[in-house]
């Protein structure tokens, strides 16, 4: 292994004193009397606007509202949809906020999305005492149709986009496949060949195992050169 890729971020781990209670926190800590602390065990963000959050290492992805999510169905009732967004809490789909009216003794809901499809939400409310609501009222949202699933660790996602979209922006312009990545950890590979899809899946791989190790970018960057050319850079 080469020395850039074992050189990673600063890892904590719960309760471990960032600094003096002067700092803005962020997700994962929290401010005690002398000081700011983890809540978490993660990687160290710091950032002048936002403050100083915590990344988890691992975990399933705890709901937000406003992320943008990818869900599968797992059961279809009366008058909503059951969705698995990758947490501890299964979500939940009214069908008004998919913008159907229905009527429960004519209305079939298995029509529109049945057990297994895939759909692309928004998180419209979440406070941990009853289950996640989606909405897929706006453009863009709903059922997603064809592809390969797969799931990354949520805290990896970040990275995935990168910073203002960098990685994100790279992977969409050089890779040969179409990736919808939702902040939950579910991401959709569409299309391009099967080669395409195993080397995209590769890729997403690589970026989840290193994710919190310096110069990543340019590592993915030689890859996809090395693999489809520079005339996409």
């Amino acid at each position: 292994m080469s020395e850039k890729i074992e050189k990673v971020r600063e890892v904590v781990v719960p309760g471990e004193k960032l600094g003096d209670a002067s700092l803005k926190t962020a997700e994962g800590a929290y401010k005690d009397n002398d000081g700011v602390y983890s809540s978490l065990l993660g990687v160290v963000e710091r950032e002048s606007d936002r403050g100083i959050r915590i990344r988890a290492l691992r975990g399933k992805y705890l709901p937000r509202v406003g992320d943008f999510v990818i869900g599968k169905v797992v059961e279809v009732g009366l008058m909503d949809w059951t969705i698995d967004i990758n947490s501890p809490y299964l979500a939940r789909l009214d069908s008004k906020e998919a913008g159907i009216e229905v009527d429960p003794i004519t209305i079939d809901l298995r029509h529109y999305f049945d057990v297994g499809d895939y759909i692309a939400a928004h998180v419209l409310s979440f406070d941990r005492v009853t289950p996640p609501s989606l909405s897929i009222r706006e453009r863009g949202l709903g059922k997603i149709h064809g592809g390969i699933p797969i799931s990354v660790i949520p805290s990896r996602v970040p990275r995935i986009i990168g910073k203002k979209g960098s990685m994100i922006s790279m992977l969409d312009k050089m890779l040969k496949t179409r990736l919808l990545v939702g902040q939950n950890g579910y991401i959709i590979i569409q299309g391009g060949s099967a080669e395409d899809v195993t080397f995209t899946i590769s890729v997403l791989r690589k970026i989840e195992e290193e994710a919190y190790t310096y110069g990543l970018t340019d590592r993915i960057k030689e890859l996809l050169i090395k693999r489809y050319g520079d005339k996409n850079v």
